[in-house]
């Protein structure tokens, strides 16, 4: 067991402070507890921009409850690294459901059955997070609507949600970045550095198994080699040109458990290529 100074006394360890405090807040209908686990002033950042301070979790919270009433998070699993002096840093992977019931960002209600994958890292020192980077994935969310990607990012710009999170804009904050520089964390990096950067797809039969499954974007999962081969053709032949960053890298080994791995990674390029996304547009 992990010490964990300056936490309440029912969390044993991090997973659990992370799985109970979003059962809490979510299915527990807690919201206000918010205010006590989050700072004040932490950011959370996410695709669509940056959110400051508990305050502002708690109003984005209540809004998605309104316009999706029986959403649930369901806590896949969690890696964790750090300690109690530097704090603790938590990638949290979740599968969500919900039911399209209310109005809200998403349109009118349309009473449609979700579901969709996120990921949360938190950074947790003394019972808060004090800062958090989190992906949902809208593409799912979109199909999932009957709708495609581009019309819901279309139709949600339209509306003026266009307040893009980009790098140079990113709020500071005090955890210090982790990237191991060696071992089974660092040969999983290994792979996807000589697919960005190399334009290497054959390091894909060398570090997947065959019969892995990778759930990639929009609600889609790519089964085997062939699979995963043409997820990466397709973004890279759109972004032949653009920087892979790995932001933060860890492995956890644990007995019960085995090897889990936690990479957040960034892609910045031009959109020069076709691919994914048709035509090229030239957009950064």
């Amino acid at each position: 067991m992990t010490a964990m100074r300056g936490f309440d006394s029912e969390f044993r360890d991090l997973p659990d402070y992370i799985l109970k405090i979003t059962a809490r807040i979510w299915e527990g209908r807690d919201i206000g507890a918010i205010r006590r686990f989050y700072a004040a002033e932490g950011p959370v950042r996410s695709p669509t921009g940056i959110v400051t301070g508990a305050e502002k979790v708690v109003a984005a919270t209540l809004a998605t409850l309104a316009e999706f009433p029986d959403r649930r998070l369901l806590g896949e699993d969690v890696v964790w690294t750090g300690n109690e002096k530097t704090g603790f840093l938590s990638s949290h992977r979740i599968l969500s459901t919900a039911t399209h019931l209310g109005d809200g960002v998403y349109g009118s209600a349309s009473g449609r059955r979700l579901r969709y994958r996120i990921i949360a890292d938190c950074v947790a020192r003394e019972n808060q997070i004090t800062e958090e980077w989190l992906v949902r994935d809208q593409g799912a969310i979109a199909r999932r609507m009957g709708r495609t990607p581009r019309e819901m990012a279309a139709a949600q710009m339209a509306a003026g949600n266009s307040d893009f999170y980009l790098p140079e804009n990113d709020a500071p904050g005090e955890w210090k970045p982790v990237v191991e520089e060696s071992g089974a964390a660092a040969d999983y990096a290994g792979v996807w550095r000589r697919i960005w950067e190399g334009k290497d797809l054959s390091a894909i039969a060398e570090g997947y198994d065959e019969a892995a499954i990778m759930e990639g974007p929009g609600g889609r999962a790519h089964d085997g080699h062939g699979g995963i081969d043409r997820f990466f053709l397709e973004w890279t032949a759109a972004f032949p040109a653009a920087e892979f960053r790995v932001e933060h890298l860890f492995a956890l080994e644990e007995a019960e458990r085995g090897l889990r791995i936690a990479m957040r990674w960034s892609l910045r390029g031009t959109h020069s290529g076709f691919g994914a996304f048709g035509a090229p547009s030239g957009a950064d």
